[in-house]
């Protein structure tokens, strides 16, 4: 799972009435309307600006500094370890077990609400 993965997950952890809306620019940086930053290094770390971190072994395991673990079956649904799902249609929209759904355009905004 990439930053774009691992951004997906985690701006399922939003509010559902919040929109959110996120920007990755040329150096890779992406933003939020949260306020919210994510980089990743050269090792495949993702971090924010909160002091959290992701990093995604050879397996294909996402773990997070929180304790929380990502994994993605053949089918393409991604579960965590705390009982939520995600899965991603045809037509590249994210839908999460808790009602989120977002989107990523043509111009790499991504919206969720």
């Amino acid at each position: 799972m990439r930053l774009v993965g691992v951004f997906v997950i985690l701006a399922f952890s939003a509010a559902p009435a919040l929109a959110l809306t996120c920007r990755t620019d040329k150096l890779g940086t992406t933003r939020c309307s949260d306020n919210t930053t994510y980089r990743t290094d050269k090792l495949g770390t993702t971090r924010d600006n909160h002091g959290n971190r992701w990093r995604t072994d050879k397996l294909g395991t996402t773990r997070s500094s929180d304790g929380t673990t990502y994994r993605t079956n053949k089918l393409g649904v991604t579960r965590d370890n705390r009982g939520n799902t995600w899965r991603t249609d045809k037509l590249g929209t994210t839908r999460g077990s808790n009602g989120t759904t977002c989107r990523t355009n043509k111009l790499g905004t991504t919206r969720c609400n």
